[in-house]
This record gives structure tokens, C-alpha cells and sequence, in this order.
């Protein structure tokens, strides 16, 4: 991937900025602050969007954008032979955030949303943000961290960026969040379980039945006499409406014979008041023939007063006009005394003009020869510093000569190992798609040998679960006797209650005749022999002892009943409580029976699923079975495909080398042709140097006799401008005379116009005096014209007055008899309040008996809903007891399969540490063999991470060489970190580099050994971008960037010539 254009709008602190990349080393300077590690910022911005950046969305808009300006930011890159061009556009409202992505293939849109973008970018780069910015961006003194930061740092940088941080950091406290969330959730289980009491909750609903039954019973004696005082209550309301009735139409006569007295009073009261107001208006009359005369006169005056107004309209305008034209006069007056005051001082500009003309010609000859010598200046100044930048560049160019020289033998000494090194490669591409084969062959295998372990557990499964399903079977045959032992218990129950509720309503009933006899013969006894019966108030005489005795003998009798009746109801009783123990046993086994029930269901069902298992686990094995036989393979080998890979990887490094030695001698094409251009640029130069030497003779220009020029032209300046001044002034003289004779006419016209109006004014005559009485006189005549009008209008309504006085009296007479009416019809109903009264509290009483009955049928019917309420929570608490018992052996096993994870995570990411610290040896062996011309080519990483470089036999740490070699050494580890995670991301393009102020405070010789460096990866990292703010490195680059920041504190970007 290779960068080809940046554009930035409103991006941080660039307003309109656009970059062209070129190949080669590029460099990015400018003092710090200005925003050079921004266009980093941009670049990541454009490709991944805020994720890529790391920056606040708050931040990425220019602080100096307008409310509806948008930040946008446009990349173009190369990748795989084609052209990519990435646009965002991004806008933070106080609501809302706009984010827009569009990305282009070959000038054709490719993806149009953030989401899909993303994921089009990741799939042309080939890695996701955080793998990218590590591949091509080494940040602020990263460099000299790699060999200098202490080991144990190090060690955690070099995981970070690889990923094995993540993967053992983050992973393994995931897994320990998840195992003590799990181990939490097993102790919040027990403490669970063991508030839930699973044996107390099965007595307590025993209890709870045996108190449900009771008050079931009590139940339905309530609501008997709930009924009963309903319809007696029910029956007082009947009574109750039908006095309401008779008194709603009591108070409706009451109402009608108030309203009528109301409407005879008005009635009455409007008659008076219309024969007042008829008297009233009778008598005006004499007051409209007073005014008759006076009104007569309005209109002969008013046509007057019309005609000496029109006049007095004329007088006014006359005499505004006269004011103003006097006005005028003076005006002009004034002007033409300041007009001859000006034109007597311009004849002073004429003397003064006269005088200074002399020094005004010197002043202006010295001028032309300064402009002819300032026009010679320009040319002498460009040839003077293109001469300079000439000796400047032949130095650079003679540098890069011998650089040329050396590194067109180096890569002609490479291109001979370049050609032994292809013939050996020549069949990796048939092994490479040999071990693809097999990799697919040994995925299909593992997953085979997963489905049919799976299976096996499925039918051990099945097993174990057989042989339960069998147990429960056994234990379920007698259910049926429990129930038919049940229902019958349950018949029993309810006949011996009835009997029971009958002989207690039958003993009720003997009781209270007994005392009722035993009433009645003390009543008789109270009588004797000479008093009345009680009940048929005749003389009880000689039927007093026979009557005594015969309610002796009934009595007697009664007591005999009542005794059998309690013997009856003693038996029942006892019967009762046997028949409802022997039921609670047999519920009590059919729910035992019920749980063994459910518990064969939910083992069937488990035994149902395990054998779809089994089916599902060797149907998917024999899918991959026949997938491995689709690929030409009877099976899979495992050394087979071991002794293939070791054969790739030795291929694979060979050809790694050949591709390094490819891309460095495909440089020597363009190294011969720049030894060329170079040559040229000598032989041009010098050609050049001369010309530019014979144009300075020629052109005569001094720069010491311009200044003697421009200092003689200077004392002269002030007279000059005195005289420019004067001859200004004199240049008014024209225009002011022109004025001075059009002031002069426009006088005369004013004095005229004004005698014109002052005898205009003596021919009209008008006479203000008069007009002001014949106004007054013509509204006093206005006013009695209008009163007799009024007058005329309200006689005119006398005879409709009158008529609708006759009516009213009508009306009176009819609501006077509705009245007496009204009254004799109240008389006739007789309505008393205190019935009212007495009904109501007899309903009161009612209602007070019917509420405490309906209150026993609540409290009743609370009590059983509770109790159900409580059998239905205690069995709830058994079911979640056994639910909880379930989750807690699952969590067990999870807990024990989590903390094996772990265990395996930590060994992996140890093996995987070495692996990935002996590939980056390597890589880092062979860039440091090509950044030193093969002086040193091993580089060992120990267990902190800390380099190790043999020479003279033996391994050193990076501290015992030189600085200049601990700069190649950096630079060579980081450039192999960064091939080896685009070989791990499988990016084989060609692509770019970053490095952000890795020069830190090193000197001259260190910066140039850096450069030297880079420029010899230039074959893999065609793009180096260096940013720094060393400005003295900028003669170094190939192509120099410089990043200013302007007044407005918006940066910007400068090609550096």
C-alpha cells in the first residue's frame, strides 16, 4: 500500500490542506505544536475512522470551523495494482454526530456507508486499525526505547503491539471475571438453598391444607347470611325510593309556585316602569319645538363655513411659502460670501506654485533614475541567488555521485545470489497448495474426531439415563390406587361433613324448642291456675295442670332428640378427623408420586434429545469423513503434513530472500539512469555558472549608487508636496467661479418668487374673525339639529310602548292563576320530611348488618386466599429449591472447565512469546545485514526481551556498541517488527513507513546514520515518512514537507525547494 494524495477540510488545525506523496524519503518538519503528527492523525482518520485515530470525536473538528462547516478528509493509495481513493465526512452536533464514508475503486464508488468502508478498508489493507498503526508508524523516541527502556517495559511493549498482551492480559482477567462471577453465583445458590428450606416448606403445607378446609366451611354459613340480610335490605330501599318520589314531586310544585311568585313580581314591576317611561317621553314634545328654529338654520351655515375654509386653506399655504423662500435667500446669501473668501486665497496657491516648480523637476528626474535602476534589481537579485542555490546543489550532487557508485556495485553483487536463489524456489507454489489441501484435510479431521467424542458422550449419556427411566417406571405403578384411594377419601369426607353441618342445624333447632317450652311454662306458672293462656288469652281454669304436663312431656322428648343428635354428631366428628388423616397420607404420596413423575418426563425427554444427539454427532462425523475423501485423500497424516511444512518453510525463507534481493535489484535500472541524470546535472551546472556570471557584468546595476539616489530624491519630498497640494487647491478655482454665478441667479429667482407670493397674499383678502364665528355659530346650530332628531326618534316609539304594556298585563293575569294553582296542589299531596327520615335510618341500620356480614365474608375469603396464596409460595419455594439445586451442579462443572482455560491460555501465550521472538531474530538478523552491508547479521532476543548482537563470536548487548550502531540496531529491530506483523497479516504489497521524532537530541553524524539506514530499505518501504522538528535534517530527504502555523493558528503545508 502506497500513499498518493491527502486532503484535509477543517481537519484539527488544517482549514484547506492538500499533500501530494512522492516515493523515497520524505520529511515532515516544523516547530512543535504545529500539527505535523496531525497528518498522521488524518491518514488513520481516513482509513478506520475514529477508531483508528484514538481521538475524541470532540476534537477532530477545527476549532476555527463555522457552526455548519464539516470536517472531510480524502485519501488516495495504491493497493494491489489498483487505485483506492477514501473520503470522510464527520460533524459533532449539540443532538446528533454526522459520520459519512465513501470509498473508490478505479474512480467507481465500492462502498457507500462507515460500517462497510471499514470493512472494505480492513480487507484491501489486510489488518484492522491497531495491527496497521503498529506495522507503518513508529511514534516519539520508540526507537531508542527498543534497546534502552528497562527489560521488564520492554518486554510488555513488544506484547502489546504483537497482540499476546491482549491475548493473556485481557483474556485471562475475563476469564477470572467470569469465574468469580460464577463462583459468586454457586455461594449465592447454598445461601439460597438454604433460606428456601425445602423440608419446612412441605410441613408447613400440610398445615396450611387442614386450615383451608376450616375455613372453607365457615365460608359458606357467611355467605348464607349475607343473603338473607341483602334481600331484607333490598326491600327498606323499595320503600325508601317511593318516598324520594313523593317528595322529589313535592319540591317540584315547591319550585314552580316560587318561580311563579318571582315572574308575577317582575311582571308587576314592569308595568309600573312603562307607564312611567310613556309619561316620560310625552313631555319632550315641548322641548322639540324650541329647538326647531334654531336647527332650521344648519344648513344655510354649514355650506358657508365650507366655502371660507377652502380660502383659509390658501392663506396658510401662501404664507409657508413666503417663510420659506426668505429663508432660502439668506442661505444662499451665506454661500456666496465663503465662495469670494475661497477664490481670494487661491491666488496665494498661485504665487507659491510659481516658486517651488524648480525643485519639483529636480525631485522627478531623480525618481527615473532610481525606477531604471530598481527595474535592473529583480534580475540582479535572482541570478545572485540561483548562483548560490547552484554551489549548494553541486555539493549535494557530488555526495550523491559516490553514493550512486557504491550502491550500483552492491546490487550488481546481489543480483548473482538473487539468480541461485530462484532456481531452488521454483515449486513452492504446488507445495503451497499441497499444504492448504492438507490444512483443510486436518480441520475436517479434528472436527470429526470432535462429533464422534460427542457422541460417545451422548450414548454414555443414554445409558445412565436408561436405568433411571427404568427406577422411576417401577416406582410409579401403584399412582393409580392413590388416587382411586383418594377420590373415594375425598367422597367420604364431604358426606360425613354434611351430616355433621346437619345434626349441629338440628341440635339448634331442638335447643331453641326447648327454650321455648320451658318459656311458655314458666309464663303459665306465672299466671296459675286463675290467670289467662299467653297465647289465647282465655282462663287456663282446670286445663292448667294438664297443660303443665304436657309441656313437661314435650319437653322430655326434646331432650331425648337433642341427646341422640349429639351422640349422632360426636360419631361423625370422630369419623370426619380418621377420614381427613387418611387423606392427607394419600396426598401426601400422590405428590411424592407426582414429583417421580415429572422427574420419568424430564429423563425421557433428556433421553429423547441424547439420541437425536447421537444421530445428529456421527451424521456431521460422516460429513467429514466424506469432505476429506473430496479432497483426493483415504485420511489424513500427520508427519506427512509436518515433514511438507518444514519443506515450505525452508522454502519460504529462500524465497524471502530472493523477494528482498529482487526488490533491491530492481533499484539498479533506476540507479544507472540516476548516475546519468547526474552527470548531466554536473555538466549543466557549470554551463550555467557561467552564464549567470556574464549576465551580473552586463547588467551594470550598483546597488550602492540606488541608495545614494533614493537618499537625494527623500530631501527633496517635502517641497514636492507642498506643491501637489497647492496645485490641488489651485484645480477647485474652475468649478468654484461656476458656483459663485449660479448662487448669484438663484438669488434673483428666490427675491422674485417671494414678491410674487406677498402679492398674491394682498389680492385673496381673506378675514380670519369672521370665519371664526361663523364656525361657532354653525356648531351650535350642528348640536340642535342632532338633539332634534333624538327627540323626533323616541315620541315615534311611544305607540309600540304602549302596545307591549297591554301585554305584559296579560301575561300577569295568567301566571297570578297558575299560582293559585300551583298552591292548592301542594295542599292536596301532604307531604311530611320526617317519614323520609324514619326510612332512611331503618336503611342505615340495614345496610350497618349487611356490611358486617359482607366484612365476615371478606375477612373469610382474605383468609382462604391467603392460605391459598401460602400452600402456592411454599410449593414455589419447593420448585425453586430444586431449580437452584440443578444450577449449582452446572455451575460447578463450569467453574472447574473455566479454570482449566486459564491454565491452558497461560502455557500458549508462553509458546507463542518464543515463536514470535524467534521469527522477529530472524527478521531483524537479516535488516541489520543489509542496513551494515553484512557486517552484523545475528540478533538474538533474550527472555526480557533485551538484543543481543554476535560479533567476533560471541553476543553482545546493544550498550557496548557504538551510537551510531545502536541506531542501526534500532532501526533494523523495528523495521522487522514491522515486516513481520505485515507477514502475519499476510500484506505482501510494498507499502510505507512512519517515524515520528525518532532523531530525539542526537547529533549531525547520528541523524545522517539514521538516514542512511532507511534509504537502505527504500526496496521494501518505498515510502519513509520522517517527521521531526529539527529543521537543519530538511536538506536530507528527498522530498521535504515544511508544516507552518499561520495567525489565524491554522497550519499549513509547503513543499520545501
Amino acid at each position: 500500500m502506497l500513499l498518493n494524495k491527502l486532503v484535509m477540510r477543517n481537519f484539527k488545525r488544517f482549514r484547506d490542506q492538500e499533500i501530494i506523496f512522492q516515493d523515497g524519503i520524505t520529511g515532515i518538519v516544523g516547530n512543535n505544536g504545529t500539527g505535523k503528527s496531525s497528518i498522521v492523525s488524518a491518514i488513520l482518520f481516513a482509513l478506520y475512522g475514529l477508531q483508528g485515530t484514538g481521538i475524541d470525536g470532540d476534537y477532530i473538528v477545527s476549532s476555527f470551523a463555522g457552526p455548519q462547516d464539516v470536517c472531510e478528509v480524502r485519501l488516495d493509495f495504491l493497493a494491489g495494482g489498483n487505485e483506492y481513493a477514501v473520503v470522510r465526512k464527520f460533524k459533532r452536533r449539540p443532538s446528533s454526530t454526522l459520520h459519512e464514508a465513501n470509498l473508490y475503486l478505479n474512480q467507481r464508488l465500492l462502498a457507500s456507508s462507515v460500517q462497510k468502508v471499514g470493512q472494505e478498508v480492513q480487507r484491501i489493507v489486510g489488518m484492522g486499525p491497531g495491527d496497521f498503526r503498529n506495522t507503518i508508524y513508529a511514534g516519539q523516541k520508540e526507537l531508542l526505547t527498543l534497546i534502552e527502556s528497562r527489560a521488564g517495559s520492554r518486554k510488555d511493549w513488544f506484547m502489546q503491539v504483537l497482540g499476546i498482551d491482549y491475548l493473556k492480559k485481557d483474556s485471562m482477567e475475563a476469564l477470572k471475571e467470569v469465574i468469580d462471577a460464577r463462583e459468586g453465583s454457586h455461594r449465592e445458590i447454598s445461601g439460597r438453598l438454604q433460606e428456601l428450606d425445602a423440608g419446612g416448606a412441605r410441613d408447613r403445607i400440610q398445615t396450611l391444607r387442614t386450615e383451608l378446609a376450616g375455613a372453607e366451611e365457615e365460608a359458606g354459613r357467611i355467605a348464607a347470611a349475607e343473603r338473607s340480610a341483602g334481600e331484607t335490605l333490598e326491600r327498606a330501599r323499595e320503600e325508601r325510593d317511593r318516598l324520594l318520589l313523593v317528595r322529589d314531586c313535592y319540591l317540584r310544585l315547591a319550585k314552580e309556585e316560587e318561580v311563579l311568585i318571582a315572574e308575577v313580581g317582575r311582571l308587576r314591576t314592569e308595568c309600573r316602569e312603562g307607564e312611567a317611561e310613556i309619561a316620560e317621553r310625552m313631555r319632550l314634545q315641548d322641548d322639540l319645538e324650541a329647538l326647531s328654529l334654531t336647527a332650521g338654520r344648519y344648513e344655510a351655515l354649514k355650506a358657508e363655513v365650507a366655502a371660507m375654509t377652502t380660502e383659509k386653506v390658501r392663506a396658510d399655504h401662501l404664507a409657508l411659502a413666503a417663510a420659506a423662500a426668505r429663508e432660502q435667500v439668506r442661505e444662499y446669501n451665506e454661500r456666496r460670501a465663503k465662495i469670494e473668501a475661497d477664490l481670494a486665497a487661491l491666488a496665494e496657491d498661485e504665487e507659491a506654485v510659481a516658486a517651488l516648480a524648480r525643485k519639483v523637476g529636480e525631485r522627478q528626474a531623480l525618481r527615473d533614475r532610481t525606477v531604471a535602476m530598481k527595474g535592473l534589481q529583480p534580475e540582479y537579485d535572482a541570478l545572485r541567488e540561483e548562483l548560490a542555490r547552484m554551489d549548494e546543489r553541486f555539493v549535494q550532487t557530488e555526495r550523491r555521485v559516490l553514493e550512486n557508485r557504491a550502491d550500483i556495485e552492491g546490487v550488481e553483487e546481489k543480483a548473482g545470489h538473487l539468480a541461485a536463489l530462484e532456481a531452488e524456489v521454483g515449486g513452492y507454489d504446488a507445495l503451497r497448495a499441497r499444504d492448504e489441501v492438507l490444512l483443510s484435510a486436518a480441520g475436517y479431521a479434528r472436527e470429526e474426531e470432535r462429533c464422534l467424542r460427542e457422541a460417545r458422550t451422548a450414548s454414555d449419556e443414554m445409558d445412565l439415563l436408561e436405568s433411571e427411566i427404568a427406577g422411576l417406571a417401577r416406582q410409579l405403578a401403584g399412582i393409580g390406587a392413590v388416587e382411586e384411594g383418594i377420590e373415594t377419601a375425598e367422597s367420604r369426607k364431604d358426606y360425613l361433613t354434611s351430616r355433621i353441618s346437619a345434626c349441629a342445624t338440628r341440635q339448634q333447632a331442638v335447643r331453641e324448642e326447648i327454650r321455648r317450652l320451658a318459656e311458655h311454662q314458666a309464663e303459665i306458672l306465672k299466671a296459675g291456675p286463675d290467670g289467662s293462656c299467653p297465647m289465647c288469652h282465655q282462663g287456663l281454669g282446670e286445663h292448667y295442670e294438664g297443660l303443665l304436663g304436657d309441656l313437661a312431656t314435650a319437653a322430655a322428648s326434646m331432650q331425648e332428640t337433642l341427646a341422640g343428635l349429639e351422640q349422632e354428631h360426636a360419631r361423625a366428628t370422630a369419623e370426619h378427623q380418621e377420614v381427613v388423616a387418611g387423606l392427607q397420607d394419600l396426598l401426601q404420596q400422590r405428590t411424592a408420586l407426582q414429583r417421580i413423575k415429572e422427574q420419568h418426563a424430564l429423563y425421557s425427554s433428556r433421553y429423547r434429545q441424547s439420541a437425536d444427539a447421537v444421530r445428529r454427532w456421527q451424521a456431521e462425523a460422516g460429513e467429514h469423513r466424506a469432505a476429506i475423501r473430496a479432497l483426493g485423500l483415504e485420511g489424513y497424516d500427520p508427519a506427512a503434513h509436518d515433514a511438507l511444512r518444514e519443506r515450505l518453510r525452508d522454502l519460504a525463507e529462500k524465497r524471502t530472500k530472493a523477494d528482498t534481493l529482487r526488490g533491491e535489484c530492481s533499484r539498479l535500472p533506476t540507479l544507472r539512469k540516476e548516475r546519468q541524470r547526474l552527470i548531466a546535472e554536473v555538466e549543466g551546472y557549470l554551463t550555467r555558472k557561467e552564464e549567470i556570471e556574464g549576465k551580473l557584468t552586463r547588467l551594470g546595476f550598483d546597488p550602492l549608487v540606488l541608495k545614494r539616489l533614493e537618499t537625494e530624491a527623500q530631501a527633496l519630498e517635502a517641497s514636492y508636496r507642498a506643491y501637489t497640494e497647492a496645485q490641488a487647491r489651485l484645480s477647485r478655482r474652475p468649478a468654484l467661479e461656476e458656483e459663485q454665478k449660479s448662487v448669484l441667479e438663484r438669488i434673483e429667482e428666490l427675491a422674485e418668487r417671494l414678491q410674487a407670493i406677498e402679492d398674491e397674499q394682498r389680492d385673496l383678502s381673506f378675514d380670519p374673525d369672521r370665519f371664526a364665528r361663523l364656525t361657532e355659530e354653525c356648531g351650535r346650530a350642528e348640536e340642535a339639529h342632532q338633539k332634534t332628531l333624538e327627540l323626533r326618534v323616541r315620541l315615534e316609539e311611544v305607540p309600540r310602548m304602549r302596545k307591549a304594556l297591554e301585554t305584559k298585563r296579560e301575561l300577569l293575569a295568567g301566571r297570578e292563576a297558575e299560582l293559585l294553582s300551583a298552591r292548592a296542589a301542594i295542599a292536596d299531596i301532604g307531604f311530611d320530611e320526617r317519614q323520609i327520615a324514619a326510612a332512611e335510618e331503618m336503611l342505615a341500620g340495614l345496610e350497618r348488618d349487611l356490611a358486617a356480614a359482607r366484612e365476615q365474608g371478606y375477612a373469610i375469603a382474605a383468609r382462604i386466599s391467603n392460605l391459598k396464596a401460602g400452600i402456592g409460595e411454599e410449593t414455589a419455594r419447593l420448585s425453586r429449591a430444586d431449580d437452584l439445586t440443578r444450577q449449582q451442579e452446572s455451575l460447578h462443572e463450569e467453574i472447574g472447565r473455566l479454570k482449566l482455560t486459564r491454565s491452558l491460555i497461560r502455557d500458549y501465550t508462553d509458546y507463542l512469546l518464543q515463536v514470535v521472538r524467534d521469527r522477529i531474530e530472524e527478521e531483524a538478523g537479516r535488516v541489520l545485514a543489509e542496513i551494515t552491508d553484512g557486517r552484523y547479521g545475528t540478533v538474538m532476543l533474550d527472555d526480557d526481551f533485551t538484543v543481543l548482537v554476535h560479533d567476533m563470536g560471541d553476543d553482545y548487548p546493544a550498550d557496548r556498541f557504538s551510537g551510531g550502531e545502536q541506531d542501526d540496531i534500532a532501526i533494523a529491530l523495528r523495521i522487522a517488527l514491522s515486516r513481520f506483523l505485515a507477514g502475519v497479516n499476510e500484506v505482501h504489497d510494498s507499502t510505507f513507513l512512519i517515524f515520528d521524532e525518532i532523531f530525539g537530541s542526537q547529533d549531525e553524524e547520528r541523524r545522517s546514520n539514521l538516514l542512511r539506514a532507511l534509504r537502505t530499505q527504500e526496496a521494501h518501504f518505498p515510502q519513509i515518512l520522517l517527521i521531526s522538528h529539527i529543521t537543519e535534517v530538511q536538506d536530507e530527504f528527498s522530498t521535504t514537507f515544511v508544516v507552518e502555523m499561520g495567525a489565524d493558528h491554522a497550519s499549513t503545508v509547503r513543499e520545501f525547494e
